[in-house]
């Protein structure tokens, strides 16, 4: 990060964080605020001083400052996307960076890579869809051990994916997204659907399309399996729920079940950001609505 131009003025703002006059405090808090990244490498030095006043402010600032940077990300990710759709692993990292601000993206890159360097020797460009979609299951949720988490549904770290690779648990959403990024990495054409209330994937063979579901250990379902499950959901079944979904559909319906998880636990602050996200999502050229799960 560059030296900022302010320098000088911002070492005298956090001077001030911790001055007895509350007006002062919090118009200084309030410039700070709006300095923003600027300010990031002062503020966390002054959290590491011996000053506990110094520190709990320096903190506020900065959990204050962090959505407005996080969402200036999702908005040069938005209107960057190519085709109107942007990139599903990118969009992922960052809300991963909301929940663990401390976890560094390439660790996520690189555990994605290596799964699919495991599964690559396994795979032949002869193989029928059917064989392609038995191969990457059964590594992913035998061999590796990727199972749903339906004890702790609710758990926020289900749509973290950072926490999904380590735990190996996820929900629909997150379990199927797993599936789209491997794959992507292996050339197989496999896209996400979906289905009010459950997240799917499909083989996207023009011929013969096969649909499965990762979060019961990728189990190949039948046209008819959909439909029940959307009917279970209280939707009337209707031919789009089978087409793909966009990866712009897939992350706002990641947030919205952080959005859900958050609100039940009372966290409303993080449930508020989180739909700001959202709205920045839904800004862009392309805009939609998307279910949960």
């Amino acid at each position: 990060m560059s030296i900022p131009k302010n320098t000088n003025r911002i070492s005298n703002l956090i001077r001030l964080l911790d001055d007895r006059d509350e007006f002062v405090r919090n118009q200084v808090r309030d410039q700070l605020i709006a300095t923003g990244e600027d300010a990031l490498p002062f503020l966390e030095m002054a959290v590491r001083t011996e000053n506990p006043t110094l520190q709990v402010m320096a903190t506020e600032v900065i959990q204050a400052i962090f959505p407005k940077q996080l969402g200036e990300k999702f908005r040069k990710l938005a209107h960057s996307a190519r085709g109107g759709d942007i990139d599903l692993e990118a969009g992922m990292i960052l809300l991963m960076e909301f929940g663990h601000p401390r976890v560094h993206p390439e660790e996520v890159t690189l555990a994605l890579d290596q799964i699919a360097a495991k599964l690559r020797d396994r795979l032949s460009s002869s193989d029928s869809p059917e064989q392609a979609v038995q191969a990457l299951t059964h590594f992913l949720f035998n061999e590796e051990g990727f199972v749903g988490n339906e004890s702790n549904y609710l758990d926020p770290d289900n749509s973290y994916f950072n926490k999904v690779l380590k735990r190996k648990t996820g929900i629909p959403i997150t379990l199927s997204a797993l599936c789209l990024l491997v794959a992507k990495r292996l050339g197989l054409p496999i896209v996400g659907v979906g289905l009010p209330g459950h997240y799917i994937v499909k083989y996207a063979s023009p011929t013969n399309p096969v649909f499965f579901d990762p979060f019961h250990k990728g189990r190949v379902l039948q046209r008819e399996d959909c439909i029940q499950i959307v009917n279970r959901t209280g939707y009337k079944f209707e031919e789009h729920h089978l087409s793909e979904a966009t990866h712009r559909e897939t992350l706002v319906r990641m947030i919205n079940n952080l959005v859900a998880a958050y609100s039940q636990s009372g966290e409303l602050k993080k449930a508020q950001q989180l739909k700001e996200f959202i709205s920045i999502l839904l800004n862009s050229p392309q805009s939609f609505s998307a279910q949960s799960s």
